[in-house]
């Protein structure tokens, strides 16, 4: 219903921060519920009579009762200050006067202490001051310390108990203070850490509770944009429990997402985790991703293992020749095996046959096996003829390698044995020739004329 603010804020103004005349003995001077005699009669009709207006939603009316009640029998019930802080709270948010709003806080503040003082509940209530006091008060950083220092107070006194969004809000304010070098990013991490293990412990209680779920991922984010999330932090913070839970697929996932967002990839812990995850639920896309890591580490025998297993378990053909031909690659270009490159090119070609770069790679090992595979100038320049035939049969099954494939033919053609070396060792065109050596293939007598 429609409320006239003025009358209200006024009326409220008075019952927090003036005093109302007491008649002989009331509870609050005597310290019992309601007093006694004539007081304590007053103090149950305004009792009785606030409440049936507050049931209404009749603020208005039930402003002046309360107050009676408010000041003179203050243990008579909590309902006092349930329905105060409802009344306070409703007009805080429904008047633009900052100095009223700033009275009215106050206020709301004073109904707290009070409450703490005849029903106790410290922690509890002082959460809730927190959370008003930062709500509702100008947004200032003096304002945020206060507050900050209200909820820490709250989470120091409830521990475990403390309620999810005294935890949040904490956090919260904890970021926006370290953001404005109130606080240390030590702290920021403290705060973190304090915050989250809180929420797991409740979660420990309630495993299937999707609101303790919901605040984890949101003290997550907060730690995560506060800027505080650096890689000596999160390594601090994570790895004791990545130590613990070496089998929470979930924890490892966040914590290599963690390091990816403050680019901590060359951290040792980064590739422990990413390791172990693979161990809990191997694929392909991982173990690969692990060959390509160690590979860039130069750990050729890791990149290696990790590049086999990928292919096992690799499930498309594809995808398997992709895997070899990298393999292969790395194996010719930085093991110098030029061997066992090759036979990982075939298998390459096994799998994908209308891919044409496996056959560039076997070409481009053949012709740095020259001066390794001829006796002389000419056995070395007729390794290029089945250099060549690889460089040919690249662009007759793929026609995407055409350009490639050309280019190194016109680079190797040129260096052909000529007509008069090719006589003088009593061959001629078109005759078949066998290449010994490692390469061990038979080709065709070509001249480069």
């Amino acid at each position: 219903m429609m409320k006239t603010l003025g009358k209200l804020l006024f009326a409220l103004l008075i019952a927090t921060l003036s005093t109302v005349h007491a008649f002989g003995q009331t509870g609050a001077e005597e310290g019992s519920r309601f007093g006694s005699g004539k007081d304590s009669i007053r103090c149950l009709k305004n009792l009785s009579l606030y409440a049936e207006f507050f049931k209404q939603n009749n603020y208005e009316d039930a402003v002046e009762p309360w107050t009676i009640v408010y000041k003179e029998c203050p243990k008579a019930t909590k309902n006092i200050y349930l329905h105060g802080e409802d009344m306070l709270t409703d007009a805080i948010e429904n008047t633009e006067d900052q100095a009223k709003k700033k009275k009215l806080l106050d206020s709301l503040m004073n109904l707290y202490d009070k409450r703490i003082k005849y029903f106790d509940q410290k922690g509890f209530v002082t959460g809730k001051k927190g959370l008003d006091f930062i709500n509702y008060s100008e947004q200032n950083i003096e304002n945020f310390k206060k507050g900050y220092d209200m909820l820490e107070k709250s989470i120091k006194l409830r521990g475990d108990e403390s309620s999810l969004a005294v935890l949040v809000v904490y956090l919260n304010t904890t970021s926006t203070l370290y953001q404005n070098e109130e606080i240390s990013g030590e702290k920021m991490v403290e705060n973190y850490s304090k915050t989250y293990r809180i929420v797991e412990h409740q979660l420990e209680k309630s495993p299937n509770s999707q609101r303790y779920k919901k605040a984890q991922e949101t003290l997550d984010k907060i730690f995560e944009n506060s800027g505080a999330a650096t890689c000596k932090n999160i390594i601090a913070l994570y790895q004791p429990r990545y130590e613990n839970n070496k089998d929470d697929q979930d924890l490892i996932k966040k914590i290599i997402g963690l390091l990816e967002d403050a680019d901590c990839v060359d951290e040792s812990f980064y590739m422990d985790a990413k390791v172990r995850l693979n161990e809990l639920d191997p694929s392909a896309a991982k173990a690969h991703e692990l060959a390509q890591l160690y590979y860039d580490e130069k750990k050729m025998d890791k990149a290696i293992q990790y590049y086999k297993q990928a292919i096992d378990l690799a499930k498309e053909d594809g995808q398997k020749a992709g895997y070899y031909l990298e393999l292969a690659s790395i194996t010719f270009e930085d093991l110098d095996d030029k061997p066992t490159a090759r036979s990982y090119a075939r298998k390459a070609i096994d799998l994908d046959p209308k891919n044409g770069k496996p056959y560039i790679l076997i070409g481009r090992m053949y012709t740095e096996s020259t001066e390794a595979c001829g006796g002389d100038e000419f056995e070395q320049k007729a390794v290029l003829w089945a250099a060549v035939d690889k460089f040919i049969k690249a662009k007759q099954v793929d026609p995407d390698m055409e350009d490639e494939a050309n280019g190194y033919i016109n680079s190797y053609k040129p260096r052909f044995p000529d007509k008069k070396s090719i006589f003088f060792h009593n061959y001629q065109i078109g005759d078949t020739y066998e290449i010994g050596c490692w390469i061990n293939e038979t080709t065709t007598v070509r001249t480069s004329e």
